[in-house]
C-alpha cells in the first residue's frame, strides 16, 4: 500500500519514488507484528514446555490488543479533518460512510450477533471483575 501510493497516487512528473518515502508510509505496527510472531515460534521450537504459559500470556494480550485497536481507530476518527475531505471533494463519500455505518451497517452486525451468541454465556476467565 506504501508503494501504490507513492508510485502511483501522489507520485510527481519525472521523479523516481524514493526508498523513504515508501518507508514514511509503511505502517510500522506489521514489523512488531511480525517480530512478535517469530518470537512466540522461536520460543515454542526451542522449548516447547513454555508454550502453554505462552498461550496464557498471549490471552491476556489479547485483551490489550483489542484495546488499543479500538484505541487506534477512535483517534483516527477523532483526528479527522471532514472540512478538508470536503474541499477534496470526498467529503460526500464520507457522509454517505458515516450515514451507512450507523444507519445500516452496526444494526445488521448485532443482529448477526445476537444469532450467533444469544444465550450464551461467557466464560470465566479467572480475572476479577470489578
Amino acid at each position: 500500500m506504501a508503494l501504490t501510493c507513492s508510485a502511483k497516487i501522489e507520485k510527481r512528473p519525472n521523479e523516481k519514488v524514493k526508498l523513504s518515502q515508501i518507508w514514511e508510509r509503511f505502517p510500522k505496527f506489521i514489523l512488531g507484528n511480525m517480530a512478535t510472531f517469530f518470537a512466540v515460534i522461536l520460543i515454542a521450537v526451542s522449548a516447547p514446555g513454555l508454550v502453554s504459559g505462552a498461550k496464557a500470556s498471549m490471552g491476556t494480550a489479547n485483551i490489550f490488543r483489542g484495546i488499543f485497536f479500538v484505541v487506534t481507530f477512535f483517534t483516527i476518527g477523532v483526528a479527522s479533518d471532514f472540512r478538508k475531505l470536503w474541499e477534496e471533494g470526498i467529503g460526500k463519500l464520507a457522509l454517505v460512510y458515516v450515514i451507512c455505518l450507523f444507519g445500516f451497517i452496526i444494526w445488521i452486525g448485532l443482529v448477526i450477533s445476537w444469532l450467533f451468541f444469544h444465550g450464551v454465556k461467557p466464560p470465566f476467565s479467572g480475572m476479577i471483575m470489578l
